[in-house]
């Protein structure tokens, strides 16, 4: 899954799936699956403590020379100040269960979700046999 910090966008991404009806039950259910999780990090703060930090640890892990250029011209375009990256780690670490449960709420409060998927024709008749009912647009 992804989150555009700027735009407020989230989504979930899938490369080369060879299993897009199941994929996307699997999406479908994620506020389900993050709202069990939620509740199981209720009961073991080591686990919260561990997630908190390999959040962390990907935000602020080592980098090459080239990704940290590449960090510094993303971090100018989209205006990003060392205080504003500080905050977002900030509210990482102050990361509580019922932040989970806030946002598993949401996924599952989702009323029509927009789905783009980008597969060969087979893929989305395999799909369509699973019952998944999506609009084929021929773009080649």
């Amino acid at each position: 899954c992804m989150l555009a910090q700027g735009s407020g966008f989230f989504g979930f991404v899938s490369y080369r799936d060879p299993n897009l009806a199941k994929t996307l039950d699997v999406y479908d259910a994620a506020g389900d699956a993050l709202m069990k999780a939620a509740e199981e990090l209720e009961n073991d703060p080591e686990a919260l403590a561990t997630a908190i930090i390999g959040a962390v640890g990907d935000m602020d892990g080592s980098l090459s020379p080239d990704q940290k250029g590449w960090s510094a011209f993303t971090g100018w375009l989209t205006r990003q100040s060392p205080e504003s990256r500080q905050k977002r780690r900030d509210e990482v670490l102050n990361t509580k269960p019922s932040d989970f449960k806030d946002f598993a709420q949401r996924l599952k409060n989702m009323k029509k979700p927009s789905i783009a998927v980008v597969s060969s024709k087979g893929s989305f008749e395999a799909a369509a046999k699973e019952g998944k009912t999506l609009t084929l647009k021929e773009v080649v």
